[in-house]
């Protein structure tokens, strides 16, 4: 950021703490301090941040807009991230720096709003800038959480609404931009543009908080990175991907996984080449010289929300690149990953909310999916998947075991898109990794702090239905978007602030000891085992206005267990029990499984018991 006049920076801060207080509901001013934080990098950068306060009255110091990696513009557009050392004197760390482009409504995609420049992170410290004191005047680091905003990999930023709670915990908190769409994610290899922009600033960030966050009292041998959705999704593939051993010692995978159908792209010449078309530049350099503006075409080919492979952008993702020189990403799929390799030896906490997509899928009345997987060259396959599932649904109603084919497949895509991969990369994890602490969390409260769903998507989900939606775990993590509201009326939010105490009790607790109860809670009252299922040891923790420990029965599961079959078959071809299953399904009137010589006859019983 620039370097103002000393006046001008504390006008800033002025507006800043004006609008940190609306957020925080604190209108009290701090009595004493000054109303900045200073802090110095090294030698060569000093710079001022904000004096906030919790909601509580607990004093922290905010640092905004902090420069990692060089502006990726000009010859940098297309171009692998350069971390940028901290310069200059008196910065002004007091407002964000800007988004990275995207448009300003995810859905109505009518304008373009952000920068190019926008590679910066926020950084949140407990008590003063420098870290806190022992009795005996002992320096102490505090445990560092990064958090890696989802969005699709097309909107975003590292805003967030607050961190009161997390600064209470005596929590470090790091949020931070990264390139979205176009700019983060186009690949194409005749104009050397590799693609993964994003991921790969995302490991810049991690570097630049290896090296400098000691400066604000945070330990860099103690960073947990949390990542949500398509965040959850990168911070997934960061766990197998050798550049990133040593830059985090703990996960938080909130509602993601790289094995989900949206995480990566497997075909991309085809997508990118309908997008290239829609531009007129023809070589690398022309691209980066287009408008900024030009890139975000209005072509509806490229944009799909499909139903079974939930997407916005399907061109813009993950994706394997050719080279494998020292910047390349991917050296193989994370569908092979995850049987060949061995995930980053750290504690792991997977979480996932109990609705997810499946309320916002009130419109799917059949099977569609995008050719976004291995093993799509197949021939008859998703005709044969849409047939089974056609067959099923309506043998399930039959039976009374769903009121319509609607709520089926809702169900089914649901299972598609994140249940099945969020548990199938926990399955994976815990038979290769080097720890035995992972734990699994499944977030049902349905409270007025889910701004997914009394909000943001208010319109568009079935609010009939009991649940926490995709996102909703994020008002009881971070401060709540309505918390003001909350905090005038404890009352009508008692439930809602006695939920988010518990969460981010658990969240802090992984974050410092790599255990959410390394006691057993006061708050919960519950000891919360890590997860093995060589121990048949496979509870989770619930959390809904009740703290729970539940037994996972995903094998008593419908849905989970036909889409295991399915799944097997899009990305490692063993196709013979779909094959087997669309028999079966053709046949599903019948109260008998026929006997012949094609049957694998014990796996269709199986099927049989499963389905009846």
């Amino acid at each position: 950021m620039g370097t103002p006049s000393i006046l001008l920076r504390l006008l800033t801060v002025s507006v800043l703490l004006l609008h940190s207080t609306e957020a925080s509901a604190t209108t009290d001013p701090v009595p004493s301090d000054p109303p900045v934080c200073t802090i110095r990098l090294g030698v060569e950068s000093t710079g001022a941040g904000a004096r906030n306060r919790t909601f509580n009255g607990v004093e922290f110091c905010e640092f905004l807009g902090i420069r990692y990696a060089k502006p990726p513009v000009g010859q940098l557009r297309f171009a692998d991230p350069v971390l940028q050392k901290p310069a200059g004197i008196n910065n002004d760390y007091t407002a964000y720096g800007s988004k990275c482009s995207q448009f300003d409504d995810i859905n109505k995609q009518t304008s373009v709003v952000g920068s190019e420049d926008c590679l910066f992170l926020n950084i949140y410290t407990p008590g003063n800038e420098t870290g806190a004191q022992d009795s005996g005047n002992r320096s102490i680091k505090f445990p560092v959480l990064v958090f890696i905003h989802g969005g699709s990999h097309v909107a975003g930023s590292g805003e967030v609404h607050g961190v009161d709670l997390l600064m209470e915990n005596d929590v470090i908190v790091v949020t931070l931009n990264y390139r979205l769409g176009v700019f983060g994610f186009l690949k194409n290899e005749r104009h050397n543009i590799t693609g993964n922009y994003g991921l790969k600033d995302q490991l810049v960030a991690l570097q630049w908080i290896q090296r400098y966050v000691h400066h604000f009292g945070g330990d860099p041998e103690r960073v947990t990175v949390m990542g949500h959705s398509a965040g959850a999704g990168d911070l997934t593939h960061h766990l197998y991907h050798e550049q990133a051993s040593g830059l985090f010692q703990g996960a938080i995978i909130l509602s993601g996984s790289m094995l989900a159908p949206w995480a990566m792209l497997y075909d991309h010449e085809k997508c990118i080449d309908n997008y290239l078309r829609e531009l007129s530049a023809t070589t690398l350099e022309e691209l980066r010289e287009q408008p900024l503006d030009e890139f975000f075409v209005k072509d509806p080919r490229l944009r799909h929300a499909f139903a079974f492979s939930s997407m916005i952008y399907p061109c813009f993702l993950p994706t394997l690149e050719d080279h494998r020189g020292e910047g390349a990403y991917f050296s193989r799929t994370p569908h092979e990953a995850v049987r060949v390799m061995t995930p980053q030896p750290m504690p792991i906490l997977m979480s996932e909310t109990s609705t997810e997509f499946e309320l916002m899928l009130s419109h799917v009345s059949d099977f569609w999916m995008s050719d976004n997987f291995i093993n799509n060259r197949h021939p008859t396959l998703k005709r044969q998947i849409a047939e089974i599932l056609e067959n099923i649904s309506k043998w399930m109603v039959v039976q009374g075991l769903e009121e319509s084919p609607r709520k089926f497949y809702r169900k089914m895509a649901n299972m598609a898109n994140l249940h099945y991969p969020i548990k199938r990369l926990l399955h994976e994890i815990v038979q290769r990794a080097d720890t035995e602490q992972v734990y699994y969390l499944r977030f049902q409260f349905d409270g007025l702090f889910g701004e997914y769903k009394k909000k943001i998507f208010a319109w568009y989900v079935d609010d009939t239905v009991y649940g926490a939606i995709h996102g909703d775990e994020l008002g009881y993590i971070f401060s709540p978007y309505n918390l003001r509201e909350a905090l005038s009326n404890r009352t009508a939010f008692r439930r809602e602030l006695s939920v988010h105490i518990k969460t981010v009790e658990l969240i802090a607790s992984f974050v410092k000891y790599g255990n959410p109860t390394p006691k057993r809670s006061k708050l919960t009252g519950l000891v919360w085992p890590a997860y093995s299922e060589s121990r048949n040891q496979t509870q989770y923790l619930n959390i809904d206005e009740e703290f729970t420990l539940r037994n996972v029965e995903d094998r008593r599961n419908i849905y989970y267990m036909m889409w295991q079959l399915v799944y097997e078959c899009l990305y490692y071809s063993q196709c013979e029990a779909v094959t087997q299953l669309h028999q079966l399904s053709e046949s599903y009137k019948g109260s008998d499984v026929p006997r012949n010589e094609d049957y694998d006859y014990e796996l269709a019983e199986e099927l049989k018991e499963y389905f009846a």
